[in-house]
């Protein structure tokens, strides 16, 4: 016998025409009288298409009840697609869409149904209503009414721009295959602390008194690691703890704000940005590595605590084969590192700094009991600020290779000698050097 859902089939191919010498009522006759009469037949019909959102995909039709009457309207210009613009800068977007369940609650595929680049966008809210549609070939399927709410993305990269940089850069760029010319399992350690260097920042010296774009800041970078491998040619390291993730770069967003959203002034996009600095990094752990092995690590600052981390990430995957390279992709923005008889903890330095002692003492609980000399080095200053000494911790704010910005000018923060500050570390005597790199 036949069921209710070919009855149903066979009422919406006759309201298209398909049976252009029938009527309802020649119709239930020739289905037996499934019915009470054709008019029953045509209410059923009707009610469905009403409760159901039935639209008929061979004639473009949408089948409603105006009246008591059929009428019939093309469900393009029934269902009208509208992008709303909100004063904050997001967007509404509301569409009929073909898709599954599945895809219905995927995030990506809904940008890129909706028209956006889920690079630039990011979706703040989803709602999908199911329709129906109707084809002679396909029988019912689903349509959905779908309204989705986006928003300019606030963070700068996302994992394809990741994929992306790298396949590009490692078809670029090698790097090389050595072993360290000057390790020793009983040598010293290296710290270069290259705080504050701020990747991105732009000065202009008629308004600050100094010049600095990224390229300026590149030159810096390679100056520094150049200046100290020279300078230790009569060293033999165990390991050299290469120090960068102190706002490195000198924004954290689309719109080149800090990770909080302050506005800077930059001369570079995000995305070259990001490219820029992670290529330095790169190119600057492979000279130090050709002295030692060399370990690196995260630390949040106040101008790039996402970036920074995206970086150690991208450093991790690059370095993963490498038997000379360490990196530490531990979130936590504090690290210590034990060294013979030494404990140097590594922090941004916008906590109070009379905290620090209790908080090495506490997170580094077991080091500190097994080590005599505590240190812990904090940046954010861009100067070379008082050492102290308390409760058995010396706390030492670390100078900055980075130029006088505009902001920095009209607050009056000027005058500090742009310098990069390397440390040898021994392991029976703790701080042994330090060397200073100026910045003409």
């Amino acid at each position: 016998m036949i069921d209710k859902d070919q009855l149903f089939k066979i009422g919406l191919d006759f309201r298209a025409g398909l049976y252009p010498d029938d009527t309802w009522k020649s119709l239930n006759i020739k289905y037996n009288n499934v019915f009470s009469d054709g008019e029953a037949w045509r209410d059923y019909v009707r009610k469905r298409i009403k409760k159901e959102n039935v639209i008929d995909e061979n004639t473009n039709k949408v089948h409603k009840d105006l009246n008591d009457k059929d009428c019939e309207v093309d469900y393009k210009s029934q269902y009208k697609s509208t992008i709303e613009i909100k004063p904050d800068g997001a967007q509404v977007s509301d569409k009929l869409l073909k898709m599954s369940d599945e895809e219905s609650k995927d995030i990506e595929f809904l940008l890129k149904a909706h028209g956006y680049d889920s690079k630039v966008w990011e979706l703040v809210s989803a709602r999908n209503n199911i329709w129906n549609v109707y084809s002679k070939l396909h029988g019912v399927q689903v349509l959905y009414s779908s309204k989705i709410v986006v928003k300019p993305r606030t963070d700068n990269i996302s994992i394809e721009d990741l994929k992306e940089h790298f396949e590009e850069f490692n078809n670029s760029y090698m790097s090389p295959k050595i072993t360290p010319s000057r390790y020793s399992k009983d040598g010293k350690m290296l710290e270069l602390n290259l705080a504050d260097l701020h990747v991105g920042k732009l000065a202009w010296v008629g308004e600050s008194g100094e010049n600095y774009d990224y390229k300026i800041a590149k030159k810096r970078f390679h100056y520094i690691i150049d200046d100290v491998i020279a300078r230790t040619q009569h060293y033999k390291f165990e390991k050299i703890l290469f120090v960068f993730s102190n706002d490195f770069f000198h924004f954290d967003s689309i719109e080149a704000t800090t990770t909080k959203g302050t506005r800077q002034d930059s001369d570079v996009r995000w995305q070259k940005l990001y490219k820029i600095g992670i290529e330095m990094l790169v190119e600057g752990i492979d000279k130090l590595s050709r002295l030692a092995p060399v370990e690196t690590f995260y630390i949040g600052a106040n101008h790039d605590k996402m970036t920074s981390y995206y970086a150690i990430c991208y450093l991790n995957a690059w370095f993963k084969d490498s038997e000379f390279v360490t990196v530490n992709t531990d979130p936590q923005s504090r690290k210590y590192i034990e060294f013979g008889k030494s404990l140097i903890g590594f922090c941004h330095g916008e906590i109070n700094p009379k905290r620090l002692s209790g908080l090495m003492a506490i997170e580094a609980k077991q080091a500190w009991g097994r080590t005599d000399y505590h240190e812990m080095h904090c940046a954010h200053f861009h100067s070379e600020k008082a050492i102290f000494e308390e409760n058995g911790l010396i706390v030492r704010f670390v100078s900055s290779p980075t130029s006088t910005d505009a902001w920095h000018y009209e607050s009056g923060f000027v005058g500090a000698v742009k310098k990069a500050q390397s440390f040898i570390w021994d392991r029976e005597y703790g701080l042994t050097d330090i060397l200073n790199t100026p910045i003409k």
